[in-house]
């Protein structure tokens, strides 16, 4: 039986238009209800996911929420941070050598804020998507003296497959490197990964993988669906994380697919009210 339900939210709980489905909404809490604990696991920012807990009826009581690709781990209770595994600096300058090679620009986050060498359309994008605001730092490396959670290279979907081929050439096993977005590149800390931290949750919660469910739909929800007993990947999901998934959504995130997979594998949920 599930009891810890991990879900990504953009392109997966999330509509096109950001919101959460009735339907979903419903599934979800039915989930709570039959005794599942439900868990919220994005790349976004704490800033950017607190309305959706609101939505979730998640903060004031316990639980957890993995912020940042894995990077960090927040209870729901009082937001306290309980995992945190930030880059160190000289990372970050080895990233930011190799993507000024490129003509690229790189962004890192604060509360409410991303903070960027230089203007990117596709930052203005992120700026639509999450609700945060971005400021250029001109003296953008010496910015990254104190340790950050992630860095993200805004792009062109068509070059940044070989900025991640030269970053990962570089880095090697040093950092965990992957396109959370077409446009979107992100790097973080070897060991932070929305797989990890969903191990670490699992662990605090007493369950094994074999009791973890986890929904999403790109790469960096790659981690957390090979490691989860039922791996779940949406319809519209990249054709890597399908490959890997036990299960793949017939409907998209434009169609419940989260609440079809609520209803295949927690039935419980739905029986109460049957």
């Amino acid at each position: 039986m599930i009891q810890l339900l991990a879900l990504d939210l953009d392109d997966t709980l999330l509509t096109e238009d950001l919101f959460i489905s009735e339907e979903n909404r419903k599934a979800v809490c039915a989930a709570e209800t039959a005794g599942v604990t439900v868990m919220l696991a994005s790349g976004r920012t704490l800033f950017s996911m607190r309305r959706y807990g609101r939505e979730l009826d998640m903060w004031g009581r316990p639980g957890y929420m993995i912020v940042n690709n894995g990077a960090t781990v927040i209870s729901t209770h009082n937001e306290d941070i309980i995992l945190d595994k930030p880059l160190e600096p000289a990372l970050g300058m080895e990233v930011w050598e190799i993507v000024q090679g490129f003509g690229l620009t790189m962004q890192y986050y604060g509360e409410g804020d991303i903070y960027v060498s230089g203007p990117s359309k596709y930052t203005e994008r992120d700026c639509l998507l999450t609700g945060q605001c971005w400021h250029q730092v001109d003296a953008f490396a010496a910015s990254l003296t104190v340790p950050r959670s992630k860095f993200v290279i805004p792009g062109d979907p068509a070059v940044l497959p070989g900025v991640e081929k030269a970053l990962k050439e570089a880095l090697g096993d040093k950092a965990n490197i992957f396109t959370s977005k077409p446009y979107f590149l992100e790097v973080l800390r070897a060991d932070a990964d929305k797989g990890t931290a969903l191990a670490y949750v699992a662990e605090k919660l007493g369950l094994g993988a074999q009791q973890v469910m986890a929904i999403g739909d790109s790469m960096n929800d790659y981690g957390m669906l090979s490691w989860a007993g039922v791996g779940v990947a949406m319809s519209n999901g990249k054709d890597e994380i399908k490959k890997i998934a036990d299960y793949v959504t017939t409907c998209s995130h434009q169609d419940d697919g989260v609440a079809e997979a609520i209803r295949r594998f927690i039935p419980e949920a739905f029986a109460l009210n049957e």
